[in-house]
């Protein structure tokens, strides 16, 4: 008896384990409305979206939902001005902005997220993906005023003048700016990030507080967790606490990213303010 009572209770914690390994990831889903729903997304079908709140399934119509997101609620630049133009689309973990709209969902976790794009349907990872905007919601961030091309020394601030964010637990943050090749610009980064589970693991915006490297970084030669940066698909380039400006190493969309070989467990966020100079192509 107290062999077999010994196997159904390993029986049972073996499909406990295998219930938890199967959870769907967990987003929050904004809608038009301002409302936030935080909770597993589960399904993508004729009636909405299913999400599991404290283990309840509900269904929220797709027509109500603006955003969903899979790494919390803090909105770089480049995506809000993106999203104030109305149009669906994809913001990728790397600081890719795919246009589409997402039309399935498969899988357990990671999701199986098919998006139908200009040029026919894709599918992405939800470990590849950070956000998914469907439309403008009440209360969403203002536009931020964009630098770059022809412009003339504006600066890309958020309301109240912080300037934007740059989440830590994503690699790339698209700040929205066109940029031309030996265009200067200048950023004035700041704030400090955790770069793991260990609290003592810090950074500013010149790196790790340690002092240590990252051999798997984007610069590995610039320690961990600084700020660094890139034009479109380039090779990043380093910014740290630099104050004076910097000349592009190339043409097109400038992304601000943090120098760390796994982003996903970061913590935190730095804040700069981007100011570009008149482009003299």
């Amino acid at each position: 008896m107290t062999k077999r009572l010994v196997a159904a209770a390993g029986a049972a914690l073996m499909a406990a384990v295998s219930v938890t390994l199967l959870a769907s990831p967990q987003a929050t889903l904004i809608l038009r409305n301002g409302d936030r729903v935080r909770g597993e997304l589960v399904d993508l079908g004729g009636g909405g979206f299913t999400i599991r709140v404290s283990g309840i399934e509900q269904s929220i119509p797709t027509n109500d939902v603006a955003v969903i997101s899979f790494t919390g609620t803090n909105f770089p630049a480049g995506e809000i001005n993106k999203a104030h133009e109305g149009r669906p689309f994809v913001a990728m973990r790397n600081g890719d902005l795919v246009a589409g709209r997402l039309i399935d969902i498969g899988g357990d976790n990671p999701l199986r997220l098919t998006v139908r794009t200009p040029g026919g349907n894709e599918e992405y990872s939800s470990n590849d993906v950070a956000r998914i905007y469907f439309a403008r919601w009440e209360g969403m961030p203002a536009a931020s005023g964009s630098a770059g091309g022809s412009g003339g020394g504006q600066a890309n601030l958020e309301q109240g003048g912080a300037g934007m964010s740059v989440p830590a637990n994503q690699c790339w943050t698209n700040t929205g700016i066109n940029v031309g090749r030996g265009q200067s610009v200048i950023f004035n980064g700041s704030g400090e990030i955790q770069l793991s589970g260990d609290a003592n693991d810090v950074a500013g915006v010149t790196g790790s507080k340690t002092g240590r490297f990252a051999a798997s970084a984007p610069i590995p030669s610039v320690p961990a967790g600084a700020l660094i940066g890139r034009v479109g698909q380039g090779q990043p380039f380093g910014i740290g606490d630099q104050r004076g400006p910097l000349g592009m190493p190339g043409a097109g969309q400038l992304f601000v990213g943090i120098n760390d070989d796994n982003c996903g467990d970061n913590r935190g966020e730095f804040r700069v303010q981007i100011t570009a100079g008149r482009d003299r192509r």
